[in-house]
């Protein structure tokens, strides 16, 4: 039996998925089969998870994330990424929300009362984290350096949501804002304590004036 067929009967054993599926969770997880085993179970879970804020479409949705991959990210942004987050993007990588609004105390560029987003970052993909390019996409939209970019939003990158590190520093837990870059230097609006909050504030437009 070669290596690639002893693993993969492996993984089918720990984790009695068909075989399609082994097999391309092996080749996700690079060949590891520590990592393509957790993959199938957080797809498992994710296939019956109703609490994630994701809708049901595969917009914004990246490649299936292992722990190896995400360690990277962590090391190459320089930022340890809350833990609800990082639990999220195992279960699923990155994608749109079924609410897209979050009520804010003061007017905004986008609206009076909210501002909007279009997706949760994932690592990787299209619509992922890409960390060849994320500095430069910082420096040509003047993003600040102390955090990373997890949501877009509707303009077309004139506005972000971003976790903010100035308080807890790069291995802390990160408070929410919105970064609005359209001014002569980024406004910063503070939205949630934590990325769990800010998951849980998400509802939609009508909640509001239509506006957005």
């Amino acid at each position: 039996m070669t290596a690639r067929l002893h693993d993969l009967q492996r993984v089918r054993e720990a984790s009695g998925a068909p075989v399609s599926a082994c097999r391309a969770a092996l080749d996700a997880a690079a060949g590891h089969v520590a990592d393509a085993i957790d993959l199938l179970a957080r797809q498992s879970k994710a296939a019956s998870d109703v609490a994630h804020p994701f809708d049901g479409t595969d917009w914004f949705t990246g490649p299936p994330l292992t722990r190896t991959a995400l360690h990277a990210a962590q090391q190459a942004l320089g930022f340890r990424f809350p833990a609800a987050y990082t639990d999220l993007l195992l279960i699923r990588n990155g994608g749109s929300t079924r609410h897209g609004c979050f009520a804010v105390s003061r007017p905004t560029s986008w609206a009076p009362d909210h501002i909007a987003i279009t997706g949760i970052r994932g690592i990787g993909g299209k619509h992922g984290i890409d960390i060849a390019t994320e500095r430069a996409i910082h420096a040509d939209w003047g993003y600040p350096s102390w955090g990373f970019v997890f949501a877009e939003t509707p303009t077309a990158g004139h506005t972000v949501v971003m976790f903010d590190y100035r308080a807890c520093g790069p291995e802390g837990e990160p408070c929410v804002v919105w970064v609005d870059t359209y001014g002569d230097a980024p406004e910063v609006l503070p939205l949630a304590q934590d990325f769990t909050a800010f998951v849980a504030g998400l509802c939609d437009a009508e909640a509001f004036d239509g506006r957005g």
